[in-house]
C-alpha cells in the first residue's frame, strides 16, 4: 500500500484501526479571539505497517496480514475490502502450504453463496471473495444480464452484440446460451475503436463445450460470409482445445486437452510479442510470434461466437458449447490475474477451484456458511456468529503510497476546525496548515499602533511580533510610518525577513501573553509545527500572530 520533509506543515501522523479519523481543534489570534477561514488540508497515505495486524508476509507477488484482533466473519469481509484488500483466496496446496506454515488458523475469502444456480447443502455454491479483474476490460458480454431477443448486450462499454438463428438461453445451470452446431451463432459490433493502433490483446469466455466446432473467430466486418476471418478458441478432434491467433499467413495456434460436458474458462493473451493460452486460469503454454490483428489489417474488429469458419484450426464447423460470457481486453493480463478471475467466477458454474477440507467438512451445522482455516491447512465452515482472527490478501506487494491531498477544511467564526474523515488501518495522515493567507494590513489596522506610541496603551510582549513591522527592533512612530506606507502602497510588505505571521503553541503563547518584555529572541514562532501520532479524536489548539494586525 501503499513523513516526508514539508517545507511548511503541521504533521500529524495516524495509523488507526477505527473506521473514522476525527481531529479537530482552534486556532485563535494574538487577543486570543478565534481566526475564521485558516485553511486545514489532510493529506494521505497508504502504508505496509498496519494497525491490528501481524507484520507483511509477502508470497507470490502478493502481500497477507493476519489480525491481532477477532472479527466475525461479514465484518472481517468489510474491513478487507475498505482497505482494498480482501479475505485471502488459496488457489492451490502451496498457497495453503503458506497460509498454515505462517499462522496457526484463521477466516479465509471462502463462502457458500446460497444465491448461486449449483447452491446445495453442505457442499454446493462455495465461492471465493477474490476481485475480478477489470482494469482494461473494453467488452463484457455476460450472459446473466441476458433475458431475450437476438441482442446480447456489452455491460462495458454498450458495444452489443446481434444473435442469429435464435440460440436458447438457458435459465439454470448459471445461464447460458446454447450453441448446438446447427447454425447458431453471435456477433459483436465493431470494437476497433478500443484498441486502436495496438494488437494487445486479453480474451476470456466461460464455456461448456459439448463436441467439436469453432467457439470463437476474429472478423473484420460483421458478416458471415466476407472480408477477415480466423477462427480464435475451437474443439477439434480427440477432445482438444485449441487457442490461436492469425500471424499473417496462419493461425499461430496452441493446445490442450478438454473435456466434454464440463464449464471451462478459456483464455488468450497476447502481449505484443508473446500468446500464452489458458484454461481455468492455468497456463497451458506460450508462443512466440508477430500478430495480425483485424482492426488493423482487416478493418473493423468483431468477434463472432459459435460460427463456422473456413479458417480455422482443424474443424471449422458450427459450434457445439454453452457459452456463459464473453469479455475482451485491450491489455494483456499476466498469471496471477488471469489465474484471480478463474477464482473470483467459477462458482457460478458450478465449479470447485482448490478446496481442502477437514474430515467430515463442511457440514453446515447451525447455518455454517463461512470457512477458517486451521492446524495443517484444513478447513472447517463456521457460522458468521464466530468471532475470529482473519487474513488479509492485497493482489499486490504493499508498499508506501504518494501523500495525496484528501480534504480541506476551514476554521469557522469561532476559529474551530473539525475533520471528519473514513478510514482503515492502512491509511496514515498528516494535517498541513500552511501557507496561511493574510490579507494586507489597511489604515484601520495602522491606527491601531497609536495607543502604545503615545503610551496610553502598555508595551506587553505580543506587542514586538506585532507592531514591530521594520524590523528594527523597536515599536515606535517609524512603524507607524511604515504601515501606512503599505498602506498606500509605497512599500510592497514588511521589512526582508519579517514574517507575515507567526504560530505558537498554547504553552508558548501563555509566556507571551503574561510578559512584558521582547521575547522574540526566546520565542521566535514558527510556520511550521510537526505532531507525531495523534489519536484520532484528539484535539489542537494554535495560536496565529499576524504582523501589522492589532489581534
Amino acid at each position: 500500500m501503499r513523513l516526508v520533509v514539508l517545507l511548511i506543515s503541521f504533521l500529524f501522523v495516524l495509523r488507526t484501526s477505527s473506521q473514522n479519523f476525527t481531529y479537530s481543534g482552534y486556532v485563535y489570534g494574538s487577543d486570543g479571539v478565534g481566526v475564521s477561514n485558516v485553511p486545514v488540508k489532510v493529506y494521505k497515505r497508504t502504508t505496509p505497517v498496519l494497525t491490528g495486524f501481524t507484520s507483511q508476509t509477502n508470497y507470490n507477488g502478493h502481500s497477507y496480514y493476519r489480525s491481532t484482533t477477532t472479527s466475525f466473519w461479514l465484518s472481517a469481509k468489510s474491513q478487507c475490502e475498505a482497505m482494498n484488500g480482501h479475505l485471502a483466496t488459496v488457489s492451490n496446496s502451496a498457497e495453503n502450504s503458506f497460509l498454515f506454515n505462517t499462522w496457526p488458523s484463521g477466516w479465509i475469502g471462502y463462502y457458500q453463496d446460497k444465491s448461486g444456480a449449483f447452491y446445495t447443502e453442505p457442499s454446493g455454491s462455495w465461492r471465493w471473495t477474490e476481485n475480478y479483474v477489470e482494469t482494461g476490460q473494453v467488452a463484457n458480454y455476460d450472459v446473466a444480464a441476458y433475458t431475450s431477443g437476438s441482442t446480447l448486450t456489452d455491460s462495458r462499454s454498450g458495444i452489443n452484440a446481434a444473435l442469429y438463428n435464435s440460440p436458447p438461453f438457458i435459465t439454470t445451470g448459471g445461464r447460458y446460451l446454447n450453441f448446438d452446431g446447427t447454425g447458431k451463432y453471435g456477433i459483436t459490433s465493431n470494437l476497433a475503436s478500443k484498441f486502436g493502433s495496438s494488437e494487445v490483446v486479453t480474451i476470456m469466455m466461460w464455456v461448456y463445450p459439448t463436441g467439436s466446432g469453432v467457439v470463437l473467430s476474429e472478423l473484420g466486418v460483421q458478416n458471415s460470409n466476407s472480408g477477415w476471418h480466423e477462427s480464435v478458441i475451437e474443439i477439434t478432434g480427440n477432445n482438444t482445445l485449441r487457442v490461436g491467433l492469425w500471424n499473417g499467413v496462419g493461425i499461430t495456434q496452441l493446445s490442450t486437452p478438454v473435456s466434454l460436458n464440463t464449464w471451462n474458462l478459456v483464455g488468450i493473451t497476447y502481449d505484443g510479442s508473446t500468446m500464452t493460452g489458458y484454461r481455468n486460469g492455468v497456463s497451458f503454454g506460450s508462443i512466440t510470434f508477430n500478430r495480425e490483428a483485424a482492426h488493423i489489417w482487416g478493418g473493423g474488429e468483431h468477434f463472432a461466437f459459435g460460427l463456422n469458419d473456413a479458417t480455422n484450426m482443424g474443424h471449422g464447423g458450427f459450434g457445439n458449447f454453452r457459452m456463459g460470457n464473453l469479455q475482451i481486453y485491450n491489455t494483456s493480463l499476466n498469471a496471477d490475474e488471469m489465474n484471480r478471475c478463474y477464482m473470483s467466477s467459477a462458482w457460478r458454474f458450478g465449479v470447485m477451484p482448490y478446496n481442502n477440507w477437514n474430515g467430515g467438512e463442511p457440514n453446515n451445522a447451525g447455518g455454517e456458511d463461512y470457512a477458517q482455516f486451521v492446524s495443517s491447512g484444513l478447513w472447517n465452515d463456521l457460522p458468521n456468529g464466530v468471532s475470529l482472527p482473519y487474513v488479509i490478501e492485497f493482489d499486490y506487494i504493499v508498499t508506501y503510497t504518494p501523500w495525496v491531498l484528501e480534504t480541506t477544511v476551514l476554521t469557522d467564526a469561532t476559529g474551530r476546525y473539525v475533520i471528519s474523515q473514513p478510514t482503515n488501518p492502512s491509511i496514515e495522515r498528516y494535517i498541513d496548515m500552511s501557507s496561511i493567507p493574510v490579507a494586507v494590513v489597511n489604515s484601520l489596522q495602522a491606527k491601531a499602533l497609536y495607543p502604545v506610541i503615545l503610551g496610553t496603551q502598555q508595551m506587553n510582549s505580543k506587542r514586538w511580533y506585532l507592531w514591530d513591522v521594520n524590523n528594527d527592533g523597536r515599536v515606535n512612530v517609524t512603524d507607524s510610518y511604515y504601515l501606512y506606507a503599505i498602506v498606500s502602497g509605497r512599500f510592497s510588505g514588511f521589512a526582508a525577513g519579517l514574517p507575515t505571521y507567526r504560530m505558537f503553541t498554547p504553552v508558548q503563547f501563555s509566556v507571551i501573553n503574561s510578559t512584558v518584555t521582547d521575547q522574540r529572541v526566546a520565542y521566535p514562532g514558527v510556520q511550521t509545527f510537526t505532531i507525531s501520532s495523534p489519536a484520532s479524536g484528539g484535539s489542537s489548539n494554535f495560536y496565529l500572530f499576524r504582523t501589522g494586525y492589532p489581534n
